[in-house]
């Protein structure tokens, strides 16, 4: 009962187009290419100490945000707990908890359940690894001897210009 899978005919077709448009069509486009490519993991390598700083930052804010909110529904549910059964502080926090404790179980629940999700991104990620290879080991056979010789010089070149400058 399986339908026929038209469908692969035309990716084919549509990754040729795209091998064409990632692919660097002349020496220097391609030593432009490599020239930016070290020129960014420069910048990064320089602004490492930074970009952690920013990140940790970033973090911080955030988890500060997050206890802010929990505190402030924590709160809520106090006051509305305490109006609408009449119960003494202690009651309120218990209640709150276990609620809380419910919800937490819940979300581990679906996590676990949710492990299907992982394994299919992980597929998903090889078959585009395995894709990038394809592209850029077919484009590396395309490339003449001497365009060959030019790109493996450029990043020798560009290693070699990284490791002096930045380490």
């Amino acid at each position: 009962m399986e339908q026929p899978n038209n469908f692969d005919k035309e990716n084919a077709v549509e990754n040729d187009i795209k091998l064409d448009m990632h692919a660097p069509h002349s020496d220097k486009e391609m030593l432009i290419h490599v020239a930016l490519k070290f020129l960014l993991v420069f910048i990064i390598i320089l602004s490492f100490d930074f970009l952690i700083d920013l990140t940790l930052m970033a973090l911080e804010l955030i988890f500060e945000v997050i206890h802010l909110l929990i505190e402030f529904i924590e709160e809520i549910l106090e006051s509305v707990i305490a109006e609408t059964f009449s119960t003494a502080k202690h009651h309120n926090e218990v209640i709150i908890v276990n609620v809380a404790l419910i919800i937490v179980l819940f979300g581990l629940y679906k996590l676990f359940h949710g492990v299907r999700f992982v394994y299919r991104l992980k597929r998903h990620l090889t078959v585009d690894w395995l894709n990038y290879k394809k592209r850029k080991s077919s484009h590396w056979q395309s490339l003449s001897l001497a365009s060959k010789i030019k790109l493996v010089c450029a990043y020798c070149l560009g290693f070699t210009l990284i490791f002096l400058f930045a380490f």
